[in-house]
């Protein structure tokens, strides 16, 4: 049965911890978020940033302060949890211990009293490779293998909204590419409108069609990957969202560019005023040894081969911060080589040192 996917959107969303003799914690401050039916939305952020709150606000878990939530036309934001009509899938897993893997996953479809439960658990368990596991108890699976009951658990329901919180932290590397893909076809197949929490980035910019990128309780940046890659809001997303990280480097406009430091400079596509303080961004990838034209000069300190690409460590020129720069197969460099480095244009980004918003 495929789900009829459903818009979410949040409008001034807020949540307020308070206790007796404390200050109160706003956990989530007035976010807005409008997800269109169908679509994956990665929320994305360190931990303590607020997207679990939020996750659970959404599912009725958690009373919610201000603001509402839709799901569709209705506002559910005062609905018990059964009546949201989503699916949840949590990282504490949260499996019957006394139950089987197949009646944990029959469990919800039986209390709806679907026709077709066994046929629709038979067929999740084979997508997600674990048919092996129904006639097992909770005690008895890993922690991977529990992870995977509890994401098709969530999955089974064929929900038209679902919400899943670090759904593929405890697996090995080789089974959350595996399931990572398979959540992918099946999201894409069944239409489920989805939300996953995650503070790995690799998993949001792989799965999601837009993300959220969140810290301190407020939404930094809303956008597919390419636009959160590519045009950072700030440096905190900057800093948060690529691997190897963004290289942050102290510099001052020249008008047409920025320069670094000692070390030389680079031109930019937005305008810098001559001599005004300014935050320089280098992803790895845009940077390379350069074949003529400005450039930062530097020493390398460390050539780490990737066979695909290698990357250098390099220490500028009266610089104290280090820039990873990626290079390409053929032009391999060693410890204590000089070189100098570019980027296009187009991949300087440039910081406001109070504010860290990316200038324009």
């Amino acid at each position: 049965m495929t789900a009829t996917a459903q818009s979410l959107r949040l409008e001034s969303l807020r949540k307020t911890y308070t206790a007796r003799g404390r200050e109160p914690f706003e956990a989530v401050k007035g976010i807005d978020l409008d997800i269109e039916p169908g679509e994956l939305v990665a929320l994305l952020g360190p931990s303590g940033c607020g997207k679990t709150t939020t996750l659970r606000m959404i599912a009725g878990l958690e009373t919610v302060t201000g603001g509402k939530i839709m799901i569709g036309d209705r506002s559910v934001g005062d609905l018990p949890p059964g009546k949201r009509n989503v699916g949840v899938g949590f990282e504490s897993y949260a499996l019957y211990p006394p139950l089987t893997v197949r009646e944990n996953l029959a469990y919800g479809l039986k209390a709806r009293r679907a026709k077709d439960a066994t046929a629709r658990v038979d067929a999740i368990a084979e997508r997600l490779e674990m048919t092996e596991l129904l006639g097992l108890r909770p005690a008895n699976l890993s922690s991977g293998q529990k992870q995977r009951v509890a994401l098709a658990r969530a999955l089974v329901r064929n929900p038209p909204v679902l919400l899943l919180d670090e759904p593929l932290s405890h697996l090995d590397a080789g089974q959350r590419q595996r399931v990572r893909r398979e959540l992918k076809v099946l999201q894409r197949e069944f239409g489920y409108t989805t939300i996953v929490v995650t503070h790995d980035q690799l998993e949001a910019l792989s799965l999601a069609d837009r993300m959220a990128v969140m810290d301190a309780g407020v939404i930094k940046q809303f956008g597919t990957p390419d636009e959160v890659f590519d045009a950072p809001a700030d440096r905190f997303v900057a800093d948060f969202v690529g691997e190897p990280s963004i290289t942050l480097l102290p510099g001052t406009g020249t008008g047409d560019g920025v320069r670094v430091g000692d070390a030389g400079g680079l031109r930019a596509a937005v305008r810098v005023a001559e001599g005004r303080d300014v935050v320089v961004g280098l992803r790895p990838q845009d940077c390379h040894p350069a074949d003529g034209g400005p450039g930062l000069e530097g020493t390398v300190l460390v050539f780490e081969d990737l066979l695909e690409f290698g990357l250098a460590t390099v220490e500028l020129r009266g610089v104290d911060t280090r820039v990873v720069a990626q290079v390409e197969p053929g032009h391999p460099v060693r410890a204590g080589d000089r070189i100098t480095l570019a980027a296009p244009p187009e991949r300087v980004h440039v910081f406001d040192p109070a504010s860290g918003e990316r200038l324009r």
